[in-house]
């Protein structure tokens, strides 16, 4: 498998995990020691914190929820065992519901370690609009 696919079947697991409502998965897609941010500001490090704040996450006010695909992604490889993944238009969703008005922007960092290819850090930014600008 080439090291693109490889990252790409990463985010595939992560997504899964998400929509399984899956702390213990989702988290498994980082290393020992990731960095995480989300969307709202939230600094989480390492995978045990992440799984454990996740599955909270899951169990409460993100119960049933899923990821949409991104509107655009890209990836590149700065070094050989480096990769930087960026998804932007990702939103939220609840089945039955409308999409939300606001998407995100991640950027995640992937390391080829001795277990393969994990992300290292990750960073989620909602993505403002002009009419969020003018206010």
């Amino acid at each position: 498998m080439s090291d693109e696919a490889a990252v790409l079947d990463l985010l595939a697991e992560q997504v899964a995990a998400w929509a399984a409502g899956d702390g213990t998965a989702f988290a498994a897609t980082f290393t020992d020691d990731a960095d995480f941010v989300s969307v709202i500001g939230e600094f989480i490090q390492g995978r045990a914190q992440l799984a454990a704040v996740m599955q909270e996450g899951f169990d409460g006010f993100m119960r049933g929820t899923h990821l949409s695909e991104p509107e655009r992604s890209t990836l590149r490889f700065p070094t050989r065992d480096t990769a930087i993944l960026v998804t932007y238009g990702v939103r939220v969703l609840r089945r039955g519901q409308p999409a939300p008005p606001h998407s995100s922007v991640q950027i995640r960092t992937a390391a080829l370690t001795n277990n393969g290819w994990q992300f290292t850090s990750f960073q989620n930014t909602r993505i403002a609009t002009r009419s969020d600008q003018a206010s």
